[in-house]
């Protein structure tokens, strides 16, 4: 019985996919050519996950390159409509599967490109003002709670990868490999900037981390406040809050405030 045309479809899907064999039972000869359709899909994932992680392409060389994205690509097939999801994953793949889990910074570099990316083409969103906190009222202010931009993304990295990575995207010789720092590992942020759509991104300081962390899983200013004091903050938890909050204002990293059973214009 032969199949119908949505069905020979998914089996030519499946064969991309998996490999499976299925689909030659229903082609001419078994379809001698199906070769140069699994040459051409692997190559075209490849080449994005070339274009997604330059940065970890230059450090590995073309063959090693090809070696790791390879492999990845046969561990994480596409699931998505778009490819760009294509490389969720590399980074903590490469941190976990030798040989490139023996060379950390890996790891790190596509984390930092994988937190360009999603900063860079993430949806938009209407930012607040400094002014919308100016108009909080007193009593909204311990469980005031706080939306954010969906191009705000964080990572953890134990190497100062981003000289090397802006000299790449920047068609440079990096002038060196990239070092840990000296105080350990940092997280960054990545973002976009509202107002010339540029990709942005800094080293937080360890409380700040750890307080904007507390917030985007939806903590209120008060465990904000409680958080910093437990870091050393004292009595000076909340001015630091508020030093923090204003920031992140300005750089358009909050898009909404709420507080549970209180409104205000």
């Amino acid at each position: 019985m032969s199949a119908s045309l949505p069905e020979v479809q998914t089996l030519f899907q499946d064969r991309l996919l998996t490999g499976r064999a299925d689909i030659e039972a229903h082609l001419t000869s078994g379809g001698p050519f199906l070769k140069v359709y699994d040459h051409a899909y692997v190559a075209r994932l490849l080449d994005v996950m070339g274009e997604d992680f330059p940065a970890v392409h230059t450090l590995l060389g073309d063959d090693e390159f090809a070696d790791a994205a390879a492999a990845y690509v046969r561990g994480h097939p596409s699931q998505a409509r778009s490819v760009r999801w294509l490389g969720t994953d590399f980074a903590a793949w490469l941190g976990e599967t030798a040989p490139w889990s023996n060379l950390p910074v890996l790891a790190d570099m596509a984390a930092f490109e994988w937190g360009l990316g999603l900063a860079f083409d993430a949806p938009d969103a209407r930012t607040l003002g400094v002014d919308a906190l100016a108009g909080v009222p007193p009593e909204a202010w311990p469980v005031l709670g706080f939306d954010f931009h969906p191009a705000l993304n964080t990572a953890a990295l134990a190497h100062d990868v981003a000289p090397f990575q802006q000299a790449v995207a920047n068609d440079r010789d990096p002038e060196a490999a990239p070092e840990a720092p000296p105080d350990g590992p940092q997280t960054w942020a990545f973002w976009r900037d509202g107002e010339t759509c540029q990709v942005r991104y800094r080293v937080l300081n360890a409380d700040e981390a750890a307080g904007l962390a507390l917030l985007r899983a939806g903590g209120d200013f008060q465990a904000l406040c409680e958080t910093l004091a437990d870091a050393g903050g004292g009595d000076a938890a909340a001015l630091r809050a508020a030093g923090y909050l204003r920031g992140w204002v300005e750089a358009g990293w909050i898009t909404g405030l709420s507080a549970p059973g209180l409104s205000w214009a």
